[in-house]
């Protein structure tokens, strides 16, 4: 919400009090027209990946399938690329949508799980001809020497723009 609408102190001087209870109604009516917009998830929750941060070697590319929210329907993909490699390598996270369900997606995400080190979450970006292709690199970072397995969840958005303008 970008506006609160605070009650104002009354004027007690004649006909201050209509004047005062109209402008109270359009205050308050304009109140209303604030836009919330809300994201579902689209996909099963359990669409991960595991990655492993401070391997000796740069490792192939892993590829899970993404799944409806019910997890009975194949969507699409995510692949990371390398899935695993020395602290500092780039990884390359692609969303790939099938066709049926591209349009039905607004925004895609990986939230990435450290262990102790915790959790991000990065927005994806958009591939310019909008047909469910979504792409970031993102660099593995650690002391030297470290190793662990992060987890990657796809996340795949659909927008509900509601409004709660009354009139």
């Amino acid at each position: 919400m970008n506006w609160l609408c605070v009650p104002q102190r009354p004027d007690t001087r004649p006909g201050a009090m209509l004047a005062g209870a109209v402008l109270a109604l359009a205050g308050l009516s304009g109140c209303n027209k604030d836009e919330e917009t809300t994201w579902t998830q689209y996909n099963a929750e359990d669409n991960t990946l595991s990655i492993d941060v401070g391997a000796a070697e740069v490792e192939d590319a892993a590829t899970v399938t993404l799944t409806s929210n019910t997890g009975s329907v194949e969507i699409g993909t995510g692949t990371v690329d390398p899935a695993g490699g020395p602290i500092g390598t780039t990884h390359t996270v692609t969303i790939e949508v099938y066709e049926d369900y591209a349009s039905d997606i607004d925004r895609a995400s990986v939230r990435l799980d450290s262990g102790d080190r915790g959790q991000d979450e990065y927005t994806l970006d958009e591939d310019a001809t909008g047909e469910g292709y979504w792409v970031i690199q993102l660099e593995s970072v650690g002391d030297e020497g470290e190793t662990r397995t992060d987890t990657l969840t796809f996340r795949l958005w659909t927008e509900d723009a509601t409004s709660s303008d009354s009139g």
